[in-house]
């Protein structure tokens, strides 16, 4: 999953559903729904158009917003007790804003 893949409607109905301010998110839905974009290459720049989806390459509140998106299937995993078991205690997932590593035992062994 990308952070250019995240539906913005799913991340606002999170906010809500954690009692963040609903002007705030009302903010975000503004800016997020009427973004537009154009591509520039050399001299010539392309008709703007609309972003349909997606958190802002490289603004302050990106990691965040993808964080809290995937956030129950990061507590799923976390839960799940699968995974590396490391003295009894199971790593199975390491994530960071967009970057995320799922971790889980070998089934088979290899011979070299």
């Amino acid at each position: 999953m990308h952070d250019d893949c995240v539906n913005y409607w799913k991340i606002f109905n999170k906010l809500l559903d954690d009692k963040i301010d609903t002007n705030i998110v009302s903010i975000l839905c503004y800016w997020y729904t009427k973004q537009e974009l154009c591509i520039g290459w050399l001299t010539s720049l392309s008709s703007f158009f609309t972003i349909g989806n997606g958190t802002r390459q490289g603004g302050i509140l990106s990691p965040y917003l993808f964080s809290r998106y995937i956030r129950e299937l990061l507590l799923k995993l976390e839960t799940s007790r699968v995974g590396c078991n490391i003295g009894g205690v199971y790593i199975n997932v390491l994530a960071y804003a967009d970057d995320i590593v799922i971790l889980t035992i070998t089934v088979a062994v290899c011979t070299l």
